[in-house]
């Protein structure tokens, strides 16, 4: 019987999230806003009904920092009108009561019921052509996200400050356009179907390339092209959110590519990769999409590509890659206020296309290819699906899981879902 009640409170809340979520939805494209309301130097977009007009005043309590208090009082006048008998009654009740009342009367944002947004939790998502899984490192917990096939197999991901995903890559061939038939895939992963939205292809196909984003726009930058020549790239490609239309953004000093790209503070940051001549870079740059500029930052100690990189407390962390010498395990952490490179604690082994990951303070490093020896001896490149973080107290890289399922192939983003949309697995 227990069973069954969980059971259903659970589909209550489900159904609950269901349709606070098409709501939020309907709010966020004005779809229940008519009229503004007023309060001091602020307005508070609402809709023309008297309900809500009847709820100023709490606003305007609530704006200059006074709790609602009505169901209090009347219940104190109920208590003078019953007269001294009332008062007789025992303090365990009355102070019960008086805890309920006050509970009563807090406003929704200090309360404890589950309401909307409060499903949202920190996964990492790992994006592969398999389909697009959510791991939750604190419970240990898998999430079917999508069973998707169509995400290309060499892509590439990025997740926007506003918590939209998306994923690029892959090469696509158009009948249509007779002039230039190839392009690569562009999608956007819609939380509330779990579905992938087809967008607008990248007009210039290229491979080991990165996205970075500010300003409302989408930067494809640098690469290699997927043509004869296969030739590396300065050429950066723009896709305006607003528009949806793809254009050309001020091309890159250099020609790059297996390098990284983050954002910060809507600046774009390229680190490292290699350059025409094959060789790798230890070079830095940042663009400005304000100012239409690209400009040249402190370079790293360590020329790498293929490498992971994330911003973290506000600072950026490279680690491990390839040199040009073989593979490294060094990590570095760059100081964005003082443009300064120092070292880090390094990885506990040496990999290229390792992933770093942000998520709810802790950094994580995942997965990664490592040349580890065979039964007959032999050196071989494998694939791993492991899990690392960074423990600050004691200044070292713990092991978290030794196999992350359906890792292999993947990207991975610090992304927030409600679990509530997902399946467990």
């Amino acid at each position: 019987m227990a069973l069954g009640l969980e059971q259903a409170e659970e589909q209550r809340l489900y159904q609950q999230t269901l349709l606070q979520d098409g709501l939020k939805d309907m709010l966020d494209h004005g779809k229940f806003l008519d009229c503004v309301v007023r309060v001091g130097e602020r307005e508070f977009p609402c809709h023309r009904l008297p309900l809500l007009l009847r709820k100023v005043q709490m606003v305007k309590d609530a704006h200059e920092g006074r709790l609602t208090v009505l169901r209090k009082k009347k219940k104190e006048k109920g208590k003078e009108a019953a007269g001294p008998q009332a008062a007789s009654k025992g303090t365990g009740d009355a102070k019960a009561e008086g805890e309920e009342e006050d509970e009563r009367v807090l406003p929704g944002i200090l309360n404890d019921t589950l309401r909307f947004g409060m499903f949202l939790q920190d996964l990492i998502f790992m994006i592969s052509e398999e389909g697009a899984v959510a791991y939750d490192p604190a419970a240990n917990e898998c999430y079917c996200a999508s069973l998707s096939t169509q995400i290309p197999k060499n892509h590439a991901s990025l997740v926007t400050k506003e918590n939209q995903v998306f994923v690029a890559g892959g090469l696509f061939f158009n009948e249509d356009n007779k002039e230039d038939p190839m392009s690569s895939y562009f999608l956007q992963f819609d939380h509330l179907d779990s579905e992938w939205l087809g967008m607008p292809p990248l007009p210039s196909p290229r491979c080991l390339f990165s996205l970075g984003e500010a300003l409302n726009a989408i930067y494809v930058v640098g690469g290699r092209e997927l043509k004869e020549r296969e030739s590396s790239l300065d050429s950066v490609l723009c896709y305006d959110r607003l528009s949806f239309k793809w254009g050309e953004s001020d091309p890159l000093p250099y020609a790059v590519y297996g390098h990284a790209v983050l954002s910060h503070m809507d600046l774009v940051y390229v680190i490292g990769g290699k350059g025409s001549d094959r060789k790798c870079l230890n070079k830095m740059c940042v663009y400005d999409p304000k100012k239409f500029e690209w400009k040249e930052l402190a370079p790293m100690q360590t020329a790498r590509s293929l490498f992971g990189a994330t911003v973290h407390d506000g600072r950026i962390f490279v680690a491990a890659g390839v040199t040009d010498t073989g593979l490294t395990s060094s990590v570095e952490v760059y100081s964005i206020t003082d443009n300064k490179w120092a070292p880090f604690e390094a990885f506990p082994q040496e990999r290229s296309s390792l992933s770093l990951v942000s998520l709810a303070g802790t950094l994580y490093a995942i997965g990664g290819f490592a040349t580890l020896e065979t039964e007959s001896g032999e050196l071989v490149p494998t694939e791993l699906n492991d899990i690392w973080r960074y423990n600050e107290e004691e200044k070292k890289w713990e092991g978290v899981l030794r196999e992350l399922a359906y890792a292999t192939g993947a990207t991975f983003l610090p992304v927030r879902l409600n679990v509530l949309r997902l399946t467990k697995m």
